[in-house]
């Protein structure tokens, strides 16, 4: 039974090294994350794949790559193309030639033969044997080949002899042809990707939603890249007239979140498009689509104009929830009119918080919080309401007094510390704590471990240890 040929990369960066075609495909760019990683910067992070055809075939595709796949000299197009033994395969400056398993690069070329030797003048009256005959000339006087005179020992060497001589260079022309033909050991390696060893590493995520009429547009796109990192880009035209452009690394956590909705039951079983009615006929349009790469796999789901199938609107609604609260963008669900009334409401909280700051030390950061609050609710709405650039002064202002407040005090506490008068010093860092009561605040955790060193320090005193 024949075997499925390999591919052996003959120039380039990785030369000599050989790799199979495993069920899951392999894939090849300049991305560490691709299954053989070639370090070429004429290639895209993701170049091309290449996947098993047929009982014993390959298949080549160029993944929409910047300088394009070549094979034998002709490039690629968005058709994939069936691969044979002996094709070579150009990306960058790589070449990649297919043959048979376990087969070692193609010998090199044999060397030309070397140049004629002279003619050399034929002793005095003597023919010279040009080489295109063995017969002795006429009048029966032995040919003398050029570069054929031999000495009296020569003469008489005997035929064992002759059979060493033979047998010697029978062994060095063997040794010659073991280090020719033998591969490096560069070529010995061996790249095997198998099915098993591919782990659902998420190449790509994206998600638009589009509603749109005669009145307004409103376009949702929610994206993850390669590295992991979220973007949401929204616009509702003329309608509200509300822009967002936000994006942010995501945690490992959170990466775990996307695969779990991903899994969603019957997701992954969903036809490729659901339409209905046409655009033209409802002179609206309501479309969502969810496209997911993982390695080599794309899941691509369009719904337009029709009625959503529940696992695929159970997973649009997941990730919009998941974006709204990695991003803090949860206030694009509610009107502008909704909006508005929130941020009155909490401009309220923040101006009684602010004419209370002296009554308790918590006063000021909470002002501070809800003014945040305030300004937080109208970020995404235009235009701004009359007001918005007061709401943003006073904002500031009451952060500054919150800095100054916090380091005056800071001030004390720390002159106690270094006085070594430990009941001060848990008395100013309470206060500190108070002044910035957010756990979650850098400063409040750096007062509250100076306040749980002070405490340990007067109860060793104490006990007199």
């Amino acid at each position: 039974m024949s075997k499925r040929p390999e591919l052996l990369i003959v120039s380039g960066p990785m030369q000599g090294t050989r790799f199979q075609v495993g069920a899951g495909g392999v894939r090849l760019g300049r991305s560490s994350s691709n299954d053989v990683h070639l370090p070429d910067e004429e290639l895209s992070r993701n170049h091309c794949l290449f996947e098993q055809s047929g009982e014993e075939g390959l298949r080549l595709t160029d993944l929409a790559s910047a300088n394009g796949t070549f094979v034998n000299g002709t490039q690629l197009g968005s058709d994939s193309r069936e691969l044979a033994l002996g094709d070579t395969i150009e990306v960058g400056s790589t070449k990649i030639t297919v043959v048979k398993e376990g087969e070692s690069a193609p010998p090199p070329p044999p060397p030309p033969p070397p140049p004629a030797a002279p003619v050399r003048a034929a002793p005095v009256g003597g023919p010279v044997d040009l080489g295109l005959g063995s017969a002795a000339p006429q009048g029966g006087a032995p040919a003398i080949r050029a570069g054929d005179a031999k000495s009296p020992a020569q003469q008489k060497r005997s035929p064992i002899a002759n059979i060493l001589w033979i047998v010697a260079a029978l062994l060095v022309a063997g040794a010659i042809a073991v280090v020719l033909y033998t591969p490096r050991e560069s070529e010995k390696t061996v790249v095997k990707v198998t099915e098993e060893k591919v782990e659902p590493k998420l190449t790509a995520l994206y998600y638009e939603k589009v509603e749109a009429d005669a009145s307004r547009i409103f376009r949702y796109q929610m994206t993850i890249d390669e590295s992991g990192t979220l973007r949401v880009a929204f616009d509702d035209v003329p309608g509200e007239n509300r822009h967002v452009d936000k994006k942010a690394k995501l945690s490992d956590a959170a990466m775990k979140r996307i695969f779990e909705i991903l899994e969603t039951p019957g997701f992954s079983s969903l036809d490729e498009e659901y339409t209905g009615a046409s655009v033209s006929d409802e002179n609206a349009l309501n479309s969502y689509r969810i496209r997911v790469v993982r390695w080599n796999n794309v899941r691509d789901v369009l719904v337009e104009n029709a009625p959503e199938p529940d696992s695929f609107r159970q997973v649009r609604e997941a990730l919009e929830a998941f974006s709204r609260n990695e991003l803090g963008i949860w206030a694009i669900q509610y009107s502008r009119e909704k909006l508005l009334e929130l941020s009155e409401q909490s401009m309220h909280v923040a101006d009684a918080k602010w004419e209370e700051r002296e009554v308790e030390y918590g006063n000021l950061s909470a002002a501070v919080k809800a003014y945040r609050e305030a300004v937080f609710y109208l970020e995404t709405i235009n235009p701004k309401p009359d007001g918005y650039a007061e709401l943003k002064d006073k904002l500031a202002r009451t952060e500054e007094e919150l800095k100054k407040r916090y380091e005056d005090q800071r001030f004390l506490a720390d002159k106690a510390i270094n006085l070594g008068d430990w009941e001060v010093a848990q008395s100013e860092l309470k206060v500190l704590c108070s002044l910035v009561p957010e756990k979650d605040d850098p400063r409040h955790a750096e007062a509250n471990a100076k306040l749980v060193d002070v405490e340990n320090r007067m109860k060793k005193a104490r006990s007199g240890k």
